[in-house]
């Protein structure tokens, strides 16, 4: 897959759909995150009713589809980013996105604790084996990322070569260091194993070059984008993060 350049509008639930994020230059933008079956969309509706943004769709599928019709002729790589209580959550989503040429990114990141309560995000990767068969099953039907969060009590090199080992063609990696910036070691440590965006503190062209020189393929943002409605203009002013790169 050629990548237009190296930057990647991130997932954002309640803020992310078409409509923000055909307002950037990004050439990876990545819509939701989304619910893709009743169970978590009801943990969506509880989010919201605690203050929370949530895309709240009457049928998730219909709802993740319209979104992927919008931007369907933008010219850009588009992906969905998924949480779903059921495995059959994640083939209907997987599917739709073969359907539009789309990449699926498997949320294993989302830490509110009405997901985690229904075994969605961040519980993943304390369910080794549920994420792996989730990422078989997905991989068979779409290009497959997997979205991980930094800074827990994981083996992440083990985790990340499962991930890869089952079949996603990228990770994901939210660099987190709780209060410290971004965790340019562990981006480095997943590099080994396979492709990675690197996520976490990215917001100008110094911290976005430091995640490349640490590995990454590409570089990703999602608040910065709230803050700063030019950062990807600004970001495509470097040679390196405007390039073109092929990730296989």
């Amino acid at each position: 897959m050629i990548f237009p350049n190296r930057l990647c509008l991130s997932a954002m639930a309640g803020i992310n759909d078409w409509e923000f994020a055909k307002k950037f230059d990004a050439g990876f933008v990545i819509l939701g995150g989304f619910n893709a079956d009743r169970k978590s969309m009801e943990a969506g509706v509880k989010a919201v009713k605690r203050g929370r943004r949530e895309f709240i769709f009457s049928d998730p599928i219909s709802g993740i589809k319209k979104q992927l019709e919008n931007a369907l002729s933008s010219g850009k790589i588009i992906g969905i980013n998924i949480r779903s209580a059921t495995l059959e959550g994640y083939i209907s989503a997987a599917r739709l996105a073969s359907e539009f040429n789309a990449v699926i990114e498997i949320n294993a990141h989302c830490r509110q604790p009405e997901f985690l309560e229904i075994g969605c995000g961040q519980s993943l990767l304390f369910n080794q084996e549920k994420l792996v068969k989730i990422v078989e099953i997905s991989s068979k039907y779409a290009d497959t990322i997997v979205k991980i969060r930094g800074g827990l009590k994981v083996d992440y090199g083990l985790l990340s070569q499962s991930i890869f080992d089952s079949g996603a063609f990228m990770i994901h990696v939210d660099a987190m260091l709780p209060k410290k910036g971004a965790d340019y070691k562990l981006v480095r440590k997943v590099s080994e194993t396979g492709s990675v965006i690197g996520n976490n503190s990215v917001r100008d062209v110094e911290s976005a070059r430091k995640m490349i020189e640490s590995g990454a393929k590409l570089v990703s943002l999602a608040r910065k984008a709230l803050q700063d409605k030019d950062i990807f203009k600004k970001l495509l002013m470097d040679d390196i993060l405007a390039s073109k790169i092929e990730v296989v």
